[in-house]
């Protein structure tokens, strides 16, 4: 109880925080720049800042009962948005059931059930729509997305389309800009163990696409289990981004592609429980008897020292991790040069750089090599179809992105020596065994 005590007076030293008790586990919802709300079991304080400081507007009791779902639970575990008509609404842990806050008063308004299935999910409003993105249920990650309709009540699936994170999305920090809803760090679920997707996602909100936009910057690769450690929240500076008892602040700024690094001493003591209001921070301290809350708040700039700016996406670790690949094989190619002879037949030298014969030569990249290399050196000049795409795999590349890169290297190279010498090198056609499985076969005139 003393070390409790000393960390408030420690903070409330500072000369630019404030603070007050309210009854715990209170849900507290940001409502404009300088107002915010704390909803309890009794009803619902109004908080305003004056000079900078907190200061309770007015407390109003519910004018009904709360609704019987809301009885034996903690307000905190409820998600938050308001509506541009003023309307609060609460979404229960794991989606499904829906709150409003009007008029002094909860009520339930939807006509479904508790899903269970998204918690962690992200609660959001768009163009007066409310959104429930990801989360976790039922032993799996999901990306799903789903609308509330506010005519039948119940929860719409919305389908998506794109480069869509199919694993799940759990823990994740968002930030929404105009119709650009950016999705980053955070983890999924496979076969009940969690795991780290390092990439950046985009999802248009109009078109509903989503696009992979690369891999973020490689200070996002740590351990699952500090997630649980993490404060993140919104703010006018971009997502706030700190880890529990340490100085190190980030600002990341999707839009710009970019991490502003701080560090700040009296933000030490903020909790898993904080949030911004405008250009300020409010945090909760809980009593060491747990019997009430109290709120802090500070300016969001000051106390910062800057320590310097990072990509969020990490272009250069992108650059990195292709060059590695590709060097790799290309220490695996260099010096196999084949030279074969049969009559009536067209004899070429193919080396790592170029493709010669028929008083031509054709030069090729590595990846051409690589095509033509493995196809010669099949017994039956033919190869099928996954051992290509095995090749062009890249974990920072969709499936998709990898077919078409994989179908341009092998038609670009077919165009080029057709042009040069009037021959198609390459040819596709079904497996005998399986139509359903495409083969790759050398020209039969041509020997390596």
């Amino acid at each position: 109880m003393k070390r409790f005590f000393c960390l408030i007076i420690l903070f409330f030293t500072v000369n630019l925080v404030s603070q007050i008790s309210t009854e715990p586990r209170q849900l507290y919802v940001a409502k404009d720049s300088v107002s915010f709300v704390g909803l309890g079991k009794e009803g619902v304080n109004t908080f305003v800042f004056d000079d900078g400081r907190i200061k309770l507007e007015q407390f109003q009791k519910y004018s009904m009962p709360i609704p019987k779902e809301l009885e034996y639970m903690d307000f905190d575990g409820l998600s938050g948005v308001f509506g541009a008509n003023g309307k609060l609404y609460l979404l229960y842990p794991g989606g499904g059931i829906l709150f409003e806050y009007h008029n002094n008063a909860i009520r339930r308004i939807d006509n479904s059930f508790a899903h269970r299935n998204q918690f962690s999910g992200h609660f959001f409003i768009y163009k007066n729509n409310l959104y429930l993105l990801g989360g976790y249920g039922y032993w799996k990650t999901n990306s799903l997305l789903t609308r509330f309709n506010f005519n039948s009540k119940e929860w719409d699936y919305v389908q998506t389309l794109g480069q869509i994170p199919s694993d799940g999305i759990n823990e994740a920090s968002f930030f929404l800009d105009k119709n650009i809803l950016t999705v980053f760090d955070f983890y999924y679920r496979v076969n009940d163990i969690d795991q780290k997707n390092n990439n950046l996602y985009e999802l248009d909100l109009e078109s509903l696409m989503w696009e992979k936009k690369g891999s973020l910057n490689r200070s996002f690769y740590d351990d699952i289990e500090k997630k649980s450690r993490e404060i993140r929240f919104k703010t006018p500076l971009g997502v706030f981004q700190k880890s529990l008892g340490k100085e190190t602040v980030r600002f990341i700024n999707p839009s710009k592609n970019s991490i502003k690094i701080y560090s700040s001493d009296p933000l030490r003591l903020l909790t898993l429980k904080s949030f911004s209001v405008g250009n300020r921070i409010v945090t909760t301290q809980l009593s060491a008897d747990r019997s009430f809350e109290v709120l802090l708040s500070r300016d969001l700039s000051e106390g910062l020292k800057y320590e310097g700016e990072e990509f969020l996406t990490n272009d250069y670790d992108l650059f990195i991790s292709y060059f590695g690949i590709v060097g790799v094989f290309c220490l695996m190619l260099v010096g196999f040069v084949y030279i074969k002879t049969k009559n009536n037949s067209y004899y070429f030298i193919l080396s790592n750089e170029s493709l010669t014969g028929l008083n031509k030569s054709l030069q090729i990249s590595q990846d051409e090599y690589f095509i033509l290399k493995l196809l010669s050196d099949s017994k039956s000049r033919e190869v099928e179809n996954a051992y290509f795409l095995n090749y062009f795999k890249s974990p920072e590349l969709s499936e998709d992105a990898c077919i078409k890169r994989k179908n341009k290297a092998i038609s670009d190279l077919n165009n080029r020596f057709a042009k040069l010498h009037g021959l198609e090198i390459i040819l596709k056609r079904a497996k005998k065994s399986d139509s359903r499985q495409v083969l790759y076969v050398l020209n039969e005139k041509i020997k390596f």
